[in-house]
């Protein structure tokens, strides 16, 4: 495997030679003094200041600043990324073709330069909605002592119903699942599917299930008659 590299207060040319080198193989980094410019679905450019610029093997480009966690700006892969040096100045040009959108970053000044050999692995995140709906498929007594499954992502004319239940008493139970924190358009998506299970003849309850929800779709939910189960992605995590 390849160990990091880097310059310390490169000359322009030494710098340009160092990003085209590594920038396919991992991640490069370059800190300086830079501005940069932006150009396509809308317009921006930064002024001249010390920055972090960070390419990925992907095509990736990054453009961080000393706060908040999203770049200020930045082009996706697989974007295309060239080091230059125009008039004594390192310049990296960051290309996307679709749609078309370039970032020029102009660095007067590059006070550092590395690379770090980093790979990818798949990850799966666990708690996830779909997480939370296989858990309550098999813990449907969270949702209602006594019910039964009827099915899981049942497809109907006004979406894919995340459970649905029997109840004691005969009477279906639609259940609406959010990972976070629900708000009205999960109460009204739930009482979508409420009317159009009660439009075929059947008796219907609606249930939305959430770690949290906001004051709106509380009052909604209130005011459909539809009900509320507390459910948070930890529950599910450690089951």
């Amino acid at each position: 495997m390849e160990t990091y590299a880097y310059l310390e207060s490169p000359e322009p040319q030494e710098a340009a030679r160092f990003v085209n080198t590594y920038k396919r193989r991992g991640i490069v980094v370059v800190y300086g003094l830079c501005e940069v410019s932006y150009e396509g679905r809308a317009a921006a450019r930064l002024e001249p200041m010390y920055r972090l610029i960070i390419i990925k093997r992907d095509g990736t480009l990054l453009v961080h600043e000393s706060e908040k966690r999203e770049p200020r700006i930045w082009n996706p892969p697989p974007s295309s990324n060239v080091a230059l040096v125009i008039d004594g100045t390192l310049v990296i040009k960051s290309v996307r073709s679709r749609p078309l959108e370039t970032v020029i970053v102009r660095i007067p000044i590059v006070s550092f330069a590395a690379f770090f050999p980093a790979s990818s692995a798949p990850y799966r995140v666990h708690g996830t909605e779909k997480d939370m709906v296989r858990f309550l498929a098999s813990n449907v007594g969270l949702i209602e002592e006594g019910a039964t499954l009827v099915g899981v992502e049942v497809p109907t004319a006004v979406g894919s119903v995340d459970l649905l239940l029997r109840g004691m008493g005969g009477e279906l139970i639609v259940v609406e699942v959010k990972r976070d924190l629900a708000g009205p358009e999960a109460v009204h998506q739930l009482k979508r599917y409420v009317e159009f299970f009660a439009s075929k003849g059947e008796k219907v309850r609606g249930v939305l299930a959430s770690p949290d929800i906001s004051a709106s779709a509380y009052k909604y939910l209130k005011e459909y008659g539809l009900e509320y189960r507390r459910l948070s992605p930890k529950q599910v995590f450690t089951a």
